[in-house]
Order: C-alpha cells, then structure tokens, then sequence
C-alpha cells in the first residue's frame, strides 16, 4: 500500500463534499476554508505474513472562525453520517480508493475545536479513518 497514494485519493474522495473550497493530501501552510486536508498517519506493519499494514490517518476540516455560529453548524454539517456535505460519507463511496488499499473504514469523527495553521485559527474537526492495504515492494 502507497501512502502517498492514499493520501492523493483520500484527498480527491474529499473534494466531492459539498462545500469544500480546498482539498489537499498534506498538511497545509495556508488554508482556504473550507479545507479538507490529510493528515497524520500511524502505521502498524506485518500484521499477515503477506504483509498486511493497518493504519489510521487524520482527515481534518478547517472552517472560519470570523463567524461563531455559522463556523460551526457549516462543521456540523460536514459532521453528518450521510449527505452531500458528510466527510464520511465521500471517504466511504470508494472503499478500496480505486485500488489503492483494500478496505477503509471511517471509525470516529472527533470535533470539534479550534486548530491554529500560521498565525490564523480555524474551527475544525478530525475524521479517523482506518485504511487496510497489503504492502507491496514494487515502488
């Protein structure tokens, strides 16, 4: 399984969701809310003899904090199981991300709260998504 090839898809996936302006497979250095971005990955290797890697990534939403209220019913809205603005559901419609893992799941949304990037603060919130995929030696 190709991270960078995940991310690439996890980030595509995201782009289908209503509203988002942005949608990237890094950790941004500025934001155009709404911003969806992939970002931090744990890996555990080897959990098969064929080299099964289990891992969970951090998908974040970034909203505008200039607003309170609307800031965070737009983040409740991305927040919902199903729908045109639902994270998990956009991440779900492909499970296998076109071929680039075989199986993920979206297990928990936490949010949400306020995340700094520069010298900026955004309301946002984090998708935990547990990616499956066998590790492949071909690069």
């Amino acid at each position: 399984m190709n991270i960078d090839l995940v991310a690439e898809r996890l980030a595509t996936a995201g782009a289908t969701v209503a509203g988002i302006v942005r949608s990237d497979a890094y950790v941004p250095d500025a934001v155009s809310e709404p911003h969806l971005y992939v970002g931090e990955w744990a890996e555990s290797y080897d959990q098969t003899y064929g080299g099964l890697v289990d891992a969970e990534v951090q998908i974040r939403v970034l909203v505008s904090r200039s607003d309170d209220r609307a800031g965070q019913q737009l983040l409740r809205q991305f927040m919902a199981r199903r729908g045109a603005a639902s994270v998990k559901a956009a991440i779900e419609a492909d499970p296998q991300l076109g071929g680039a893992c075989d199986d993920l799941h979206v297990r928990q949304v936490r949010g949400h709260r306020q995340y700094q990037v520069g010298d900026n603060r955004y309301y946002g919130a984090e998708w935990v998504v547990r990616v499956i995929g066998t590790d492949s030696e071909e690069e």
